[in-house]
């Protein structure tokens, strides 16, 4: 179990990394901050189900976009 002081610098990280210019954006996602992430979200160790974590991080690209596209009607 992570400490309070883990905790809160997890809780700030932001894994959407902007690897393009301002004019031609594109996002990628930090490995190391999704792995951490997904054992604090799921209890689960990284490298258990490899598919299980495609999948969250999946889940984590949908969510991104859909609130991105959200925020920018």
């Amino acid at each position: 179990m992570r400490n309070n002081e883990e905790m809160n610098i997890m809780t700030t990280m932001n894994p959407v990394i902007n690897v393009g210019t301002e004019k031609n954006p594109m996002m990628v996602l930090c490995a190391t901050t999704m792995v951490m992430i997904y054992e604090e979200a799921t209890g689960k160790n990284f490298g258990d189900d490899m598919d299980d974590y495609v999948m969250f991080c999946d889940g984590y690209c949908e969510g991104y976009n859909e609130n991105l596209e959200g925020a920018t009607k």
